[in-house]
């Protein structure tokens, strides 16, 4: 992530979007799942969100 000048969600003190690319994020919450096609979730976990697949990523 560090290599990639941060994440694609953010941009940095000048204003230029980071190269790393965000496999789950609030930008990729409507599409389905890369590896299973369901549905992606959101979560509230301390203080922010969490994203992930229910069925590849079970408790």
């Amino acid at each position: 992530m560090r290599d990639g000048g941060g994440r694609d969600t953010e941009k940095d003190l000048f204003g230029k979007e980071g190269g790393y690319q965000t496999f789950l994020s609030s930008k990729t919450l409507a599409y389905p799942c890369r590896v299973c096609s369901s549905g992606l979730k959101r979560e509230a976990f301390l203080g922010g969100n969490i994203y992930f697949c229910p069925v590849c990523q079970k408790l």
